[in-house]
């Protein structure tokens, strides 16, 4: 692809956001550290941390591992915010370090690092110039972090080395939900502007959607997956993972690259290593909600964010195999009564999250991921039969019943008059707001829709095609 035609994807995944955006995995050694491997890492050790250098060993059961799969190759390492500099990933590990590995949960990162491929750490509390709060067991100066391969490897290698009773596997870069964009001809320093998840600047390589779910079959079963990037908590992409995890955790909107509260997060697990998924939940929102209450400190100056939309939710992967269900009997209820105007006004006034183009496109015309349950409330409210009433109401009570577990949203849109304390916790495809969609646009997407698992499982890829035309025309 040449450059125009990938201008859409821009603005809003720069500093403030976690927004969108194969080598094989190198082989590392567990026998020890050497004499060129100390001198690597000294400028990142404690002074006595090679007194005794450690050889890494499997250590003794754990109630969890959390495993942190941190692509910083991009501008999350370097990023402006209101004139400042943010290092987002080492804010991050900084706040891990506040707590660290502890006798209940191991805490474990694949670092990369833009310029210096990859490290590979076991975090440990932070005790001033006695300890650097970090175990290196290994460093990959030509590692791709867009690989998914990579991101097995690292999994792997965490549950063997640091056993635990449960796991957690946080993906923490850019995402752009359901959307690959074609990166072959990508420019150099592309940054923010065209990723997918897990974008790496320095290779152009990133996560598709689809290999999400080869990625999570070969990790093998984790109890929790969370998504520390923008836009991933859509049915698209979760559908593609379904079968590998216990819970998901994301966002259905822009993610701010402050990401995670991690000290707040592993204290809170420490304090109860057998939580219940719905207190999970209750932490969750209790934070999200008083973190954009207060604001967001960036040096010193605090950020206000009270007209900021923002979503969090928690969604139970073995509900997802009931969505295609659930989904068909909505949309062919649509169809079957020609409920046009319906879709018109479901397409005219759903709650739209991010565009692809947010400098320029206010309005979110080219904004295609709307929340599911907002749109079925809107087209079965303005509906004329009572059988897509049925389907709609059939369809809302699922997502809030049975799907999402827990979800909150917090101050919308004014630009477009979105309340995002309507939405439901999980996003979707929808036809886009502009009526004619420019051919550069669709000449972007490396995945076609129909190929997704979603679209094979549901009639939803045929319904969105009926509502582009029922709009369109």
């Amino acid at each position: 692809m040449i450059n125009k035609n990938l201008r859409f994807l821009t603005a809003v995944f720069s500093a403030v956001t976690l927004g969108a955006n194969v080598a094989a995995a190198q082989d590392f050694n567990l026998n020890g550290l050497n004499a060129a491997d100390i001198r690597a890492m000294q400028a990142d050790k404690g002074i006595f941390d090679f007194i005794k250098p450690d050889k890494p060993q499997p250590m003794a059961q754990k109630e969890w591992t959390i495993m942190v799969f941190m692509n910083a190759k991009n501008d999350l390492s370097d990023s402006q915010l209101l004139g400042l500099v943010g290092k987002w990933a080492e804010k991050d590990i900084k706040e891990m370090k506040e707590v660290g590995t502890t006798d209940k949960i191991n805490i474990v990162v694949e670092h990369g690092i833009k310029g210096k491929g990859s490290r590979r750490l076991l975090i440990t509390k932070k005790g001033g110039v006695l300890s650097s709060g970090e175990k290196v067991y290994g460093e990959y100066p030509n590692a791709d972090m867009g690989d998914y391969k990579r991101v097995v490897e690292f999994a792997k290698w965490a549950k063997t080395t640091f056993p635990a009773k449960k796991t957690m596997l946080v993906l923490w870069n850019h995402g752009l939900g359901w959307i690959d964009p074609k990166m072959d001809q990508a420019p150099s320093g592309t940054g923010t502007a065209n990723k997918g998840i897990l974008f790496d600047d320095e290779t152009k390589n990133y996560l598709r959607t689809a290999q999400m779910k080869e990625m999570m079959k070969q990790i093998g079963y984790t109890d929790i997956v969370m998504q520390n990037a923008c836009l991933q908590q859509m049915a698209e992409v979760l559908y593609e993972m379904k079968d590998y995890a216990g819970l998901f955790v994301g966002s259905e909107e822009t993610m701010l690259a402050q990401g995670f509260d991690y000290t707040g997060l592993l204290n809170f697990m420490n304090a109860n290593p057998a939580f219940t998924h719905e207190q999970l939940g209750e932490y969750l929102v209790t934070w999200y909600r008083a973190f954009y209450a207060g604001g967001m400190n960036i040096g010193p100056i605090n950020m206000p964010l009270n007209e900021m939309g923002a979503t969090l939710s928690l969604v139970r992967p073995a509900a997802l195999n009931e969505l295609p269900g659930y989904l068909d009997a909505f949309a062919g209820a649509a169809m079957r009564n020609n409920e046009t105007e319906a879709a018109k006004a479901a397409v005219d006034r759903v709650i739209r999250f991010t565009s692809l183009d947010p400098k320029n496109d206010k309005k979110k015309l080219i904004a295609a991921y709307a929340d599911l349950a907002d749109f079925a409330a809107i087209l079965g409210d303005s509906a004329r039969s009572q059988e897509t009433k049925q389907a709609a109401q059939n369809l809302i009570g699922f997502i809030r019943n049975g799907l999402v577990l827990r979800s909150v949203g917090l101050n919308g849109d004014k630009e477009n008059g979105y309340d995002y304390t309507k939405v439901g916790g999980l996003a979707i495809n929808t036809t886009m707001k502009i009526k004619k969609v420019p051919p550069q646009l669709e000449a972007i997407f490396e995945t076609k829709y129909s190929d997704l698992s979603l679209s094979k499982a549901s009639q939803w890829d045929e319904f969105v095609t009926w509502t582009d035309a029922a709009w369109r025309n």
